[in-house]
């Protein structure tokens, strides 16, 4: 997934943390030996050094901006003086803040290449304050401008023609102005940034750090101490007791503490609650979307055609049953279960290297340039070291050259990993490389759609030239699967995420009781007559650290739709939709992002991209169910 470490709004900055577990790779029973740092080759390991050669450098530049952001501070009052003076204090806000976001990416890279190096995370520590500060210093910004006329800055920027550039920007920001309060409250909600982001850093703490999980015994019978980042790994083994072990000791053990993460989770709501009574949004939702100009109607339309085309979803868990001879039904920790177990594709790094490059031929030579020379930079962070942090991401800023962590281990799953975060960070670097500062960023709702795209079209690549049947099974298991998980399960978390918004707007206790009650029946309503339901998994939400992004999990769901409408036209040679798509990642954020999307071709306005995306995961049901009665795994 790509990460934002610092975010600019308009006259705005946000610190966010990752949340990239969703890409993580994990090694069943820590069987391989993991290297020190240093005794990687170079040519696998990011080049942090074209940011910052050394720490003091950093420091420099730390000092340096930390100055320049109180002289930008100094424009407080003086905004309405004309055009000359307005440009003035766009143009240094546009110097200064990507440099906070400079300093930021190179504290977070080098925390997570080693998070055992306490000077890395104090830096990451002192750059997310500054970031912190520099909201603080400009939360002025927006009251002073929306206080003006519209009609002034209008008449500005066609007298002044530098200023005509953020016209999108200020058509946004007025947009707005309804919801924008005084310099004062903005000044108060910019300070309560920290305390209000306490749910979330405490549940960061509670569910990485805090929470200690039981060794369990693996099919080899191997005693094993897992974590977070082995359930998926443990969750697609062919033995089913191991499943179910490895599921009752995650979810078992977060269960315990149902009652703290309920109280977590309702703070998170609150939280949200205060900003839609503290600006006068209608509700949490709408508060969510606005912001992006993404219609309600998008995210109720994705809901309602999703739960329109459950049956479909049904006939896997049918299917799921059948081959895996669940006699007493489907249970969670059978979910992701492989059809087909004794299957592996392997893939060196240079060698799933190659294989991206050729996939990818069909978005033409300026992309593939582009991203060969992104590969030669040393953009990727190969291979995992011992203090690295788990998972996949991408990152980066306007400054500096996109950065993608991995954990490679020479897996299928890692290659379509990679090929998924460097669609993220050729998006990036495209829009980066065409946009002004302003618009150099795309909106999240458009993020996962060109590391989606990336990833079908390997996945593709590869299904077509696989002629075992047995490898070709096991594929689309993993195209069946990545469907499955990104739109029909991400979507059921949002009707969950949701439902316990709307209970809170009603003043209805949210409670551990009351979400694993939501939850239950949204889950027997997803996964139909086959799945059998276990009081534990009542507490399953507890586990999604996404729940504490306010209404982020629908962008997945929305974007693997998107993603699949244009990776089909693109492999099916429809007219000018390469050249619609290119467009769409030099665009960044010129455009609204359901516009920028429509650049692409998909209106996700309408119910098509869903239904596209439906008609794929059918089409790729009837390939599976016909390869496993040609192997005899089903009559």
């Amino acid at each position: 997934m790509k990460r934002h470490a610092v975010i600019p709004g308009w006259m705005s900055i946000v610190v966010v943390t990752a949340f990239s577990v969703i890409a993580a790779r994990a090694v069943a029973g820590g069987a391989e030996k993991v290297s020190e740092r240093g005794e990687i080759d170079t040519k696998y390991l990011w080049a942090t050094e074209t940011i910052f050669r050394t720490v003091d450098e950093w420091e420099t530049e730390f000092a340096a901006v930390e100055k320049e952001m109180e002289a930008l501070a100094k424009f407080r009052g003086t905004l309405s003086q004309g055009s000359d003076q307005l440009y003035k204090f766009l143009k240094a806000r546009d110097e200064v803040e990507p440099r906070v976001s400079r300093i930021y990416v190179y504290a977070s890279l080098t925390a997570d290449q080693d998070t055992r190096d306490g000077k890395h995370q104090a830096m990451r520590s002192r750059a997310r304050s500054l970031a912190i500060k520099y909201g603080q210093l400009m939360s002025w910004v927006q009251p002073e401008l929306t206080a003006m006329q519209f009609e002034q800055i209008d008449s500005w920027m066609r007298e002044k023609q530098e200023l005509e550039l953020y016209r999108h920007a200020f058509d946004d920001l007025f947009r707005q102005k309804q919801y924008v309060l005084s310099p004062r409250e903005e000044e108060l909600l910019a300070m309560a940034g920290e305390v209000r982001s306490t749910p979330r850093s405490a549940y960061t703490l509670f569910s990485n750090a805090d929470t200690v999980f039981p060794k369990i015994v693996d099919a080899e019978g191997k005693t094993r101490e897992i974590d977070e980042q082995a359930f998926y790994v443990y969750m697609r083994s062919p033995d089913r007791r191991v499943r179910k072990d490895v599921y009752d000791a995650i979810v078992g053990t977060f269960a315990k503490h149902r009652n703290t993460a309920a109280a977590l989770l309702n703070g998170a709501v609150q939280n949200h609650i205060l900003t839609v009574k503290a600006r006068g949004y209608d509700s949490c939702l709408g508060a969510s979307l606005h912001g992006s100009n993404i219609p309600v109607g998008v995210y109720n339309n994705l809901v309602n055609t999703i739960n329109e085309n459950l049956p479909l979803l049904h006939r896997y868990q049918t299917i799921r049953k059948r081959v895996l001879k669940l006699d007493d039904g489907v249970h969670a920790y059978d979910l992701f279960a492989p059809f087909i177990g004794d299957q592996k594709l392997e893939y060196k790094y240079e060698d799933a290297v190659k294989t991206i490059v050729t996939a990818l031929k069909p978005l033409g030579n300026d992309y593939l340039t582009q991203m060969k020379k992104g590969f030669d930079s040393r953009w990727v962070d190969v291979y995992p070291n011992k203090g690295k942090r788990s998972g996949a991401y991408s990152s980066g800023t306007y400054l500096t050259q996109p950065y993608i962590l991995m954990n490679f281990h020479d897996t299928y799953e890692d290659m379509s990993t990679l090929a998924h975060e460097m669609g993220h960070s050729m998006h990036s670097y495209l829009s980066r490389g065409t946009q002004p500062y302003v618009y150099s960023d795309y909106d999240i709702f458009c993020a996962e759609v060109a590391s989606t795209c990336n990833e079908i079209l390997l996945q593709n690549y590869v299904l077509e030239r696989t002629p075992d049947p047995k490898k070709k099974l096991y594929l689309l298991g993993e195209f069946l699967e990545s469907i499955r998980g990104t739109v029909f399960r991400q979507t059921m978390f949002s009707e969950f995420e949701q439902r316990i918004h709307e209970m809170a707007e009603a003043r209805e206790p949210l409670t551990a009781d009351s979400m694993g009650a939501a939850y239950r029946k949204i889950m027997k309503k997803y996964y139909g007559p086959d799945y059998t339901h276990d009081d534990l998994v009542d507490n399953y939400w507890i586990r999604i650290p996404h729940f504490y992004r306010n209404f982020y999990v629908y962008k997945y769901a929305t974007s693997y739709c998107a993603a699949s409408n244009i990776a089909n036209q693109i492999m099916k040679g429809e007219p000018d939709t390469r050249e619609a798509y290119m467009k769409f990642l030099k665009g960044g954020g010129s455009k609204y992002p359901v516009d920028m999307l429509k650049v692409a071709g998909v209106d996700m306005t309408t119910s098509e991209p869903i239904q596209d995306a439906m008609k794929l995961f059918e089409g790729l049901l009837d390939q599976t169910e016909g390869l496993l009665t040609k192997l005899g795994k089903i009559d």
